[in-house]
């Protein structure tokens, strides 16, 4: 009864030792070391030689409003960092101070205009009065003048007259004399007369030259006038293109591209603007490429057009796509090294990378 036993135990024992050595033994036609290898293949890597560098996500273009005019910032309709479209409203404007110097600079431009008009009749009325003057000095036509002449020429006659008679002593001597000194002193005052008549159509002609000028350089007051009279247009044209700007539609900032977001605001509600800093930047969205800086003893190997994969600090798992499309034309120093700024596309930009983020490139070279 035990001899039995013990066969049913070594029996038992065999039976296991075959399952074991069936279940072991591998499949007709399956190569064991090759499943191995299979089992223990990496990911697939690309093995073509690259530069890796530090990027940052920057826009191409930047849109810079600036205010040039007196203004007051009345109200903000958009906040930094907001995405806009084109002719969004970004912020309203008091303007009411640049109005009030627009409608200044047009009553001055009036109030000129009718003073040069005024002076050009004054000298208009002064040359005809020179006219007069100068034809009544030559043909003696004034009334002093033809008054005076007229009794020289008698005075002359009488002494013509009296010198006969005294030649037969018909008179005495006394008469030609007294006859003679009234036609000297009618002769000096005669000459006199003439000279002050000259004096003033000489007078007269200054001013008509100061007023009108000739045809000099000479500073003359309708030439003054002139000149103002152009400075002011030019002031007021100069005071409406400041307002006929592409951003700029009833008191009213508004956004001159799309697809841009809001960046670096200068002022707040209330603020005064002034020319010498800007309102606020437009980043364009579709101009967005990385900057990065290349070590120079890499620069040799790379090339305009070379392809790029970039990859956000942000998101590791994500990754993206561009191409080499510019190589500065001077070196520069980086935290003690030299190196040279490239700049890379972004071909397949999705709205998850942003202006300003920290990206790994790797650039292959061949």
């Amino acid at each position: 009864m035990k001899k039995n036993g013990v066969f049913l135990i070594i029996f038992i024992g065999v039976v296991l030792v075959g399952l074991f050595w069936l279940r072991s033994r591998p499949a007709p036609g399956r190569d064991t070391d090759t499943t191995v290898a299979l089992e223990e293949q990496p990911p697939a890597v690309d093995e073509r030689p690259l530069i890796e560098a530090f990027g940052l996500v920057e826009a191409a273009q930047v849109t810079n409003i600036n205010i040039e005019f007196p203004a007051r910032v009345r109200r903000f309709y958009v906040k930094e960092g907001e995405k806009v479209s084109l002719g969004q409203v970004l912020l309203a404007l008091d303007v009411e101070e640049y109005y009030s110097e627009i409608r200044n600079t047009e009553y001055e431009l009036q109030t000129t205009l009718y003073e040069l008009n005024t002076v050009q009749s004054e000298a208009a009325e002064l040359a005809a009065k020179i006219a007069v003057k100068e034809e009544e000095l030559a043909t003696e036509n004034a009334y002093e003048l033809r008054q005076i002449s007229s009794d020289l020429a008698k005075a002359h006659q009488d002494f013509d007259k009296k010198k006969e008679l005294l030649a037969i002593k018909a008179v005495p001597a006394s008469e030609v004399t007294e006859l003679e000194k009234a036609v000297a002193d009618l002769t000096r005052s005669y000459q006199q007369l003439r000279r002050e008549k000259e004096e003033e159509i000489k007078r007269l002609r200054s001013e008509l030259s100061l007023l009108k000028g000739g045809s000099g350089p000479e500073v003359t007051r309708i030439n003054m006038l002139k000149q103002k009279i152009v400075l002011l247009e030019e002031k007021l044209a100069m005071l409406g293109n400041k307002l006929d700007q592409n951003f700029i539609r009833d008191n009213k900032v508004i956004a001159p591209t799309g697809n841009a977001v809001v960046y670096e605001i200068g002022y707040a509600e209330g603020d005064l603007i002034t020319a010498e800093r800007k309102v606020l930047s437009l980043i364009s969205l579709d101009s967005l490429v990385v900057k990065a800086n290349i070590a120079e003893e890499f620069i040799k190997d790379l090339r305009l057009g070379a392809e790029a994969v970039i990859t956000p600090v942000a998101d590791y798992n994500r990754t993206y796509h561009g191409k080499v499309i510019r190589r500065s034309q001077v070196a520069i120093k980086d935290s003690g090294e030299t190196v040279v700024p490239v700049e890379i596309s972004i071909e397949d930009r999705d709205e998850f990378l942003l202006p300003n983020f920290n990206v790994d490139v790797k650039i292959y070279i061949n």
